[in-house]
């Protein structure tokens, strides 16, 4: 239980300077998980967001280079990786947030709806709402057979018709082209 409260997530943002390469920002990168790694976290997900305009100037620029991380592991990495970008030269600005929280608060409010979903059902004398999508499926599909299965047969027959007999078909497509050919000269000599 502690391993858990110990392993949180968090999201670290941080802005570079637009004049640092391509090759400098994945060396920045680098060093940043490298970091994360020997403090004992992971990095769980990298997003280069790319040359992005500031909302404000930031020493003399108006705009930066995005790295968004999504980062787990223990609450004192975190001062440890803030003040290391802090000294970095080529760090605009940076900004940590835990975001275990977040989803813990959005899985209580999930399971609150579920559940006041579930009692409101009830109230009305339907069945909650997973059962309710597993009962009535089979009662669909099964008049959806019976009514498919009449057609079934229908539609097979009108398929081996054609087959059985492909002179007829091909009766049947001759006329009709030479019809549409009479019809537009009938048109022409009027």
């Amino acid at each position: 239980m502690a391993s858990v409260v110990s392993e949180r997530q968090y999201e670290l943002i941080y802005i570079v300077a637009p004049v640092a390469t391509d090759a400098e920002v994945a060396a920045l990168q680098a060093e940043v998980d490298g970091h994360i790694g020997s403090l004992g976290g992971t990095v769980e997900n990298t997003d280069l967001w790319g040359r992005r305009k500031l909302a404000y100037q930031i020493g003399n620029y108006g705009e930066g280079i995005y790295i968004c991380q999504l980062i787990s592991g223990p609450g004192t990495m975190i001062g440890e990786i803030e003040r290391r970008l802090r000294v970095r030269d080529q760090v605009l600005r940076h900004l940590t947030v835990r975001v275990d929280e977040d989803l813990r608060k959005a899985r209580r409010l999930k399971e609150k709806r579920k559940a006041t979903v579930d009692r409101r059902r009830a109230a009305r004398g339907l069945p909650p709402l997973g059962v309710a999508d597993a009962a009535p499926a089979p009662p669909v599909e099964t008049p959806s057979a019976d009514t498919t299965s009449p057609e079934a047969p229908a539609a097979g027959a009108a398929a081996e018709a054609p087959s059985a007999d492909p002179a007829a078909s091909a009766a049947d497509a001759a006329p009709a082209p030479k019809t549409e050919a009479t019809t537009p000269s009938a048109d022409a000599a009027s």
